[in-house]
């Protein structure tokens, strides 16, 4: 698959609303334990308000789209968790075509320039125990994808591994950003909420490109 359209990218923006609303136990586990404990349902506001949104509104252009998520993810969770993850998807926002559709390369520059905003906006960096620690390993694992084949859908696979390998490293780091940090040593041996959260985003963009691969479009 060269190019994602934009009702593909609503279903995969669909798919991640579920997996994140259906999540949301395990996410407030986490996160009572090594956090405030609001993580989960924060989480689950913004991701049901996103599903309402993208079930409600057409859209036509694949930056008019992702800059609604953003925008409605801010909107809606409130907190610092609003703030990261609408940056996540608005970040880089003038990577993406005003069309319906984008190409591999318009992705990667997107999420990559998303990431380094995220980085920036919370002052944090990979290997402090947040959600670039899954977020960066999947923007680099697509990148290299891209770089040696032009296939969204491998390319999609590839940032999962990346998010959810980054996520499972998350355990042995000791928190040092955020609230969490305040737990110290107590933080090692579990992930990080957010880098949970975030690689079950990504898992759901390459589940449901799958789907889509080889449909009429």
């Amino acid at each position: 698959m060269k190019k994602i359209y934009v009702k593909e990218m609503r279903r995969l923006l669909l798919c991640a609303a579920d997996k994140i609303i259906e999540k949301e136990p395990y996410l407030t586990e986490l996160d009572m334990a090594i956090g405030d404990g609001d993580h989960g349902t924060g989480m689950k506001r913004g991701f049901t308000a996103l599903k309402k949104m993208l079930e409600c509104e057409e859209f036509r252009e694949m930056d008019t789209l992702c800059k609604a998520v953003g925008v409605e993810l801010l909107k809606s969770m409130g907190g610092a968790s609003g703030v990261i993850f609408g940056t996540m998807f608005l970040g880089g926002i003038r990577y993406l075509p005003h069309e319906p559709y984008a190409d591999c390369s318009q992705l990667v520059q997107w999420l990559s320039e998303g990431e380094a905003s995220v980085e920036r906006r919370g002052k944090t960096k990979p290997g402090q125990k947040t959600m670039l620690d899954a977020l960066m390993p999947a923007v680099t694992a697509m990148g290299r994808s891209c770089r040696s084949s032009d296939d969204i859908v491998r390319m999609l696979q590839a940032g999962s591994e990346g998010a959810i390998q980054g996520m499972e490293e998350s355990k042995g780091m000791r928190s040092r950003a955020g609230r969490s940090k305040n737990f110290r040593e107590e933080t090692i041996g579990l992930p990080d909420p957010g880098a949970v959260s975030t690689s079950l985003i990504f898992e759901a963009f390459a589940e449901e490109i799958k789907k889509c691969e080889g449909k009429e479009r």
